[in-house]
């Protein structure tokens, strides 16, 4: 990374450092960006693009994690917990989801958003202050109301169905687990 601002900033990098140790200035960013992921570091060399002059480290790190205006992010939980009933929900970050899951999909679709707000900034802040989040799961069907079933055999196979992705993602969470480990 600091290869990369040599090349981007030229002398500008040299003299942002001149006063400091390098070796101390990386491995203070180093541990500072411990937690954030390639892509949030790719977005953060991203946004030194615009810039004419090398980011410090509190100004990288909110290129790597810009702000998310929560009025718009609540705009989005209310949007996408409506299309995930049908599997058409598009989320831009996993903490908008996992924010609109504490909520409730009944609570979004119904209140306002004057009575949603106080929630949704506990939620969502709740949420940003994690600064990792797990992976948005697929939507899976749910089992048709009681009586609804076609019969004995498709609430079988239903069932059978969910039980398999059930254990096969069961089964990817222990192996990431150990992988981690």
């Amino acid at each position: 990374m600091f290869a990369r601002f040599e090349a981007m900033y030229g002398a500008r990098f040299a003299d942002a450092w001149k006063c400091c140790s390098i070796a101390h200035v990386k491995a203070v960013w180093a541990e500072d960006l411990g937690g954030f992921s390639r892509d949030e570091l790719a977005a953060g060399i991203a946004g030194c693009r615009s810039r004419d002059w090398p980011p410090t480290l509190p100004e990288f790190m909110k290129l790597c994690r810009p702000p998310i205006d929560h009025q718009a992010a609540l705009l989005e939980a209310i949007e996408q917990m409506a299309r995930r009933e049908s599997g058409r929900d598009r989320w831009s970050h996993p903490a908008i989801y996992w924010a609109a899951v504490k909520i409730g999909a009944y609570d979004l679709g119904r209140k306002t958003l004057r009575d949603l707000d106080a929630e949704w900034r506990k939620a969502f802040g709740d949420q940003m202050a994690l600064g990792q989040w797990p992976e948005i799961p697929e939507r899976l069907p749910a089992l048709p109301a009681p009586g609804q079933t076609h019969s004995r055999e498709v609430g079988k196979e239903t069932i059978q169905a969910m039980l398999a992705r059930l254990k096969s993602a069961a089964e990817a969470h222990c192996k990431a687990s150990d992988d981690g480990a």
